[in-house]
């Protein structure tokens, strides 16, 4: 039995964060966290780690009495609530305690896990969210109204925990961005969570809003061309290459179909935390100068100039009829989980539209996540920009040089590209997707998969019996946002002019 495998109280702890790790609509890379006091020390999971996969060192343990001592100041910043937390921890190294280290400990409770549960952010994120919240959960989990995390949120977590908990009360559920449960025990507080979750979900089969109802439509070959020069004008306003990722199944062409898209769309995030991957609002159509112009309005009026060297403008998400899902990073790894958290808002938003008025948390307080969890992406370029110098960059090996280079895809995903090989069946040779993929031999599925999977082409790297790649590639390496080329195994760059068919 798997259980058996961890002992103690913090053992516990890593089983039960595991079991809902493993649940994707409950947590999303890196999202959500948990908790255990064991004495006087609070062991809470690290900023960032995984709960599928936590042991027992994802765990910061902090003084107890130390973060009460910051739960109580009553102005305080995130930036300096981290640096006083950082002096309680316990023992080092250890791993940067979670945001959400104050809502653990002002919860006077052995263990707790917070979420943001889709089903419930499905049933409460409307219009009439309030009061369906007080209707179906009352004193089991009441209502905490929207509060950035840190000690905001933690300071309302406790105000209303004293004010209308009970011996009943087994979690809190907060507005626009998931929920609380806890207990005495591992099993008591993962249970908790499940029930909370559980009576979401039977509400939402009850009102007919489970179903999601995206059944296959038919969809027109991709354009290639079309999809290209959209993520070049991405990453012109975003000043750097992004990759770009389409996801054509049936839930995002239905999604991107509706008839209210350009009102359901337009509300936001189904919480703050999604934004910091997908900004704020998705791009609807291919008019990339228009939603830069909005974004960079609606940043001035919720922020004034504060992310003018932090966020830039361009989108994360696109939704288009044709294409369906565009997601965009920084690398291939970011236009994932971007992709990845939007499909979780389609879900959330699709069902509580179903059953309400889907609404988001006010723009202001997603503008301020936004600044204060965004900007990863040109810190990473900073970071990085030596040992990754074609971060955000899309490569095609051709199977001639894939033959006399057979190191090349590896280099190249070393220096921080997105790399597809021609010729092969589906399998990456033990390389981990999404930045790497085989694509088939034939001249067009290779570059409709190619450019589905990244949204374009930089580099071809070639020989001169591959010169049929060299002429079908040259459309696209002219729409490359870093001005494209073919690559000889000798790591001569040749300009496209040179190439031109």
């Amino acid at each position: 039995m798997e259980a058996a495998r961890f002992r103690g109280e913090l053992g516990a702890r890593v089983y039960a964060s595991r079991l809902l790790g493993r649940d994707t609509s409950l947590v999303l890379h890196g999202g959500g966290n948990t908790s255990v006091k064991i004495g006087d020390i609070l062991h809470v999971k690290g900023s960032g780690s995984d709960l599928a996969v936590v042991d027992e060192g994802a765990f910061a343990p902090l003084h107890l009495e130390c973060v009460k001592r910051v739960l109580a100041r009553e102005r305080l910043d995130n930036v300096e609530m981290m640096r006083l937390l950082d002096a309680c921890l316990a023992r080092r190294p250890a791993p940067k305690p979670s945001i959400e280290t104050l809502l653990h400990a002002a919860l006077p409770f052995r263990y707790v896990e917070h979420t943001h549960a889709d089903t419930v952010l499905a049933v409460v994120n409307t219009e009439d969210g309030e009061r369906i919240a007080a209707d179906l959960y009352g004193e089991l989990a009441p209502l905490v109204p929207y509060h950035h995390s840190g000690v905001e949120l933690a300071s309302a977590c406790r105000a209303v925990l004293s004010a209308r908990g009970t011996q009943r009360t087994i979690g809190l559920v907060l507005r626009f961005h998931g929920i609380v449960a806890f207990g005495d025990s591992a099993r008591a507080s993962y249970e908790n969570m499940i029930r909370l979750v559980t009576i979401a979900e039977d509400y939402l089969k009850a009102k007919g809003a489970w179903e999601l109802n995206s059944a296959a439509q038919p969809l027109p070959r991709i354009d290639r061309m079309a999809l290209a020069a959209l993520r070049a004008a991405a990453s012109r306003a975003a000043g750097f290459p992004l990759v770009m990722r389409t996801e054509r199944d049936p839930l995002c062409i239905a999604f991107t179909r509706r008839d209210d898209l350009r009102t359901v769309s337009q509300q936001g995030p189904a919480t703050p935390q999604h934004a910091v991957f997908t900004k704020r609002l998705p791009q609807v159509g291919r008019d990339v100068d228009a939603f830069e112009r909005g974004y960079r309005d609606y940043l001035r009026r919720t922020l004034g100039s504060a992310a003018d060297a932090r966020l830039d403008s361009a989108p994360r998400i696109v939704l288009d009829a044709v294409f369906g899902l565009c997601a965009l990073g920084v690398n291939a790894e970011y236009a994932h989980i971007a992709a990845e958290c939007y499909r979780h808002d389609i879900e959330i938003i699709v069902r509580a539209s179903a059953h309400d008025v889907y609404r988001a948390a006010p723009e202001r307080a997603i503008a301020q996540a936004e600044l204060e969890y965004g900007g990863f992406e040109r810190a990473l370029r900073e970071r990085v920009s030596r040992d990754q110098p074609l971060l955000g960059q899309v490569a095609l090996i051709a199977p001639a040089a894939h033959r006399v280079q057979p190191e090349l895809p590896q280099q190249l995903l070393a220096q921080g590209a997105a790399v597809s090989v021609i010729g092969g069946p589906q399998e990456t040779g033990g390389i981990a997707r999404p930045a790497f993929c085989m694509v088939p031999d034939n001249i067009e599925a290779a570059l409709d998969q190619t450019v589905a999977a990244c949204g374009g082409l930089d580099r071809l790297y070639a020989e001169p019996v591959d010169e049929p790649w060299v002429n079908a590639v040259a459309p696209l390496l002219a729409l490359s946002p870093v001005a494209g080329g073919i690559m000889r195994s000798a790591h001569q760059r040749q300009t496209f002019a040179q190439n031109r068919p």
